[in-house]
Order: structure tokens, then C-alpha cells, then sequence
């Protein structure tokens, strides 16, 4: 009897915890996430969203740009889409530059860069994201990106690719987001040939 003694108050916890009841992982009062939410499409079954990144995308191109009348316009003669006020300095351009057969995508992010100043333009939207080397305009002090069309074009034009905003971010500047219009997206057509 001695023996069993120091399993006596072991035994005695197990049956506390088996007489307690409720001891579903599920709370009383707990109700199923709505049908309506987005996820994994191959994932079946699941009552919330499997890719949060998906989830993400729905919502931010569900939601309209805050433009403040800033809009795009294209400039078919310079091969340039502008993104700014109707009659005033872009705070974006987009601009497909021709050298011989080859062709280049210029960005220019109309904030004043500082002399010598380096950085990274970074563009993220519609489920996409891409960056590409930025340095101070010799001519009007802005940051500007040149990028021969290539992979590193066509990462950034696949931001514009959907109808959700972009966020335009370079050298720790205020962001920008522009919606991804049909003016941007013929510069890419034209300068990437797609």
C-alpha cells in the first residue's frame, strides 16, 4: 500500500480534470469567421484566410486611391506618362527613352535628392514588388532611376500590372501612391513590348 501512496495525489488531479467538463479547445461563445473571407484557392475547407497576402491584395485594390486630384497623363510625343496635378510639376514620371534598337525606362521622383546622393526606388503594388538603383539628377537635382528593359523592368511594371495603387518609396522620402493607371502601363507596353 506504501507503494501506491505517492501516486495518490497524481491519481487525484487526473480525476479532477476529467470531472471539470468543457474542456473543449473552443470557447462557448465562439462563432465561424464569415464566408465571404479571401484566402488560398487551392486550400479547401478552411473557414479563414490561408495567404494573407491574397487576403491583402483583395482589400488594397478594393480601395479607392486618395489621389488628391493628382491623376495621369500621357505624353505620347515625349513617350512619357506623368503622374501629377493637371497643370503643374508630375511628382512621378515614367518615360521610355530609345537608343538605336535599344530602350530604357527613365523614373523620375520629382523630390529634391541631395548632391552625390544614391538610393533605392521601390515601387510596391498589386501583389507585386520591385526596386531598382536611384541617384540624384544631374540636370534638376530629383531622384532617377535608368533601367535597361529587362528583368528589373518588367518586376517594376508588374506593380502597375492590376487595378490596386502603388506606393512609390525612394531614399527615405514621404511615400507616394498612384494608382496603377493605363497611361503608366503603355509606357511599359511600349518600352518592354508587352
Amino acid at each position: 500500500m506504501l507503494r501506491y501512496l505517492p501516486m495518490a495525489p497524481f491519481a487525484g488531479a487526473l480525476l479532477l480534470v476529467a470531472c471539470t467538463g468543457g474542456n473543449d479547445p473552443v470557447a462557448d461563445n465562439a462563432v465561424a469567421p464569415p464566408d465571404g473571407l479571401v484566402g488560398d484557392a487551392s486550400a479547401t475547407g478552411l473557414a479563414a484566410p490561408a495567404n494573407s497576402a491574397a487576403a491583402e491584395a483583395v482589400r488594397q485594390a478594393a480601395l479607392p486611391v486618395a489621389d488628391g486630384g493628382l491623376s495621369w497623363t500621357l505624353n505620347e510625343a515625349d513617350h512619357v506618362a506623368l503622374f501629377g496635378p493637371p497643370r503643374g510639376e508630375p511628382a512621378i514620371s515614367i518615360q521610355c527613352l530609345a537608343a538605336g534598337n535599344k530602350k530604357r525606362l527613365a523614373f523620375t521622383r520629382n523630390l529634391a535628392a541631395p548632391v552625390g546622393a544614391t538610393g533605392t526606388l521601390s515601387f510596391t503594388g498589386n501583389g507585386a514588388a520591385a526596386s531598382v538603383p536611384a541617384m540624384r539628377d544631374g540636370t534638376q537635382g530629383f531622384w532617377r532611376a535608368d533601367v535597361p528593359s529587362g528583368d528589373m523592368a518588367r518586376d517594376v511594371a508588374r506593380t502597375f500590372g492590376g487595378q490596386g495603387a502603388v506606393n512609390v518609396t525612394v531614399g527615405g522620402t514621404p511615400p507616394l501612391v498612384v494608382p496603377a493607371g493605363p497611361a503608366a502601363r503603355a509606357i511599359f507596353a511600349e518600352c518592354l513590348g508587352a
